[in-house]
């Protein structure tokens, strides 16, 4: 890298190690040079915050963008930028795995939906994100009352009256 280094903070020994690891994954010189700039930007926001590198994570990261944000910073990144940092850091095993997120009834019944989608009907990706989505929205709607999820109270009348309150395709939008 020509011209002078910037301070990585905290994850100072994190920067060849993540350039090399960019590197395989085939990004380019300019992309690797920016990654490199996030990577230094969130080490120094870390340290003034008092943080170890093992503490980050997709909350933290969060928490530096909106501090970038608020500070009105010109180049802030996306949260899915943070993701190749969060990836690389718990592969060299600074930071530890990330939690599995917690399956609520309702996760557990659009899971055994999309594998139903996939695995017995052989639907196309597309088409079982947007029937998931579309079962998603019903059920969270029509099966749950405040905080209690009950699937089992649903009835056709129920399914019936959403699918028709949905919006309609027009029939010329659908190629015939």
């Amino acid at each position: 890298m020509s011209g002078t280094r910037r301070k990585a903070g905290l994850l100072g020994p994190q920067v060849e190690g993540y350039r090399v690891w960019l590197a395989q994954r085939g990004y380019t010189a300019w992309t690797i040079r920016q990654m490199l700039k996030d990577l230094g930007r969130v080490g120094v926001w870390a340290a003034a915050e008092g943080l170890e590198a093992a503490d980050l994570d997709e909350e933290r990261m969060a928490a530096f963008l909106a501090a970038r944000r608020a500070a009105g910073h010109r180049r802030i990144p996306g949260p899915r930028a943070m993701v190749p940092l969060l990836s690389y850091l718990r592969e060299a095993e600074v930071v530890a795995e990330a939690e599995p997120p917690v399956l609520t009834p309702l996760g557990v019944l659009l899971g055994r939906y999309r594998s139903w989608m996939v695995e017995e009907r052989g639907l196309a990706a597309a088409t079982v994100l947007r029937y998931e989505n579309t079962a998603r929205r019903f059920l969270q709607e029509q099966a749950s009352v405040g905080e209690v999820f009950e699937p089992a109270a649903l009835t056709g009348v129920d399914v019936n009256a959403f699918l028709w309150s949905a919006p309609q395709i027009p029939d010329n939008c659908l190629g015939f």
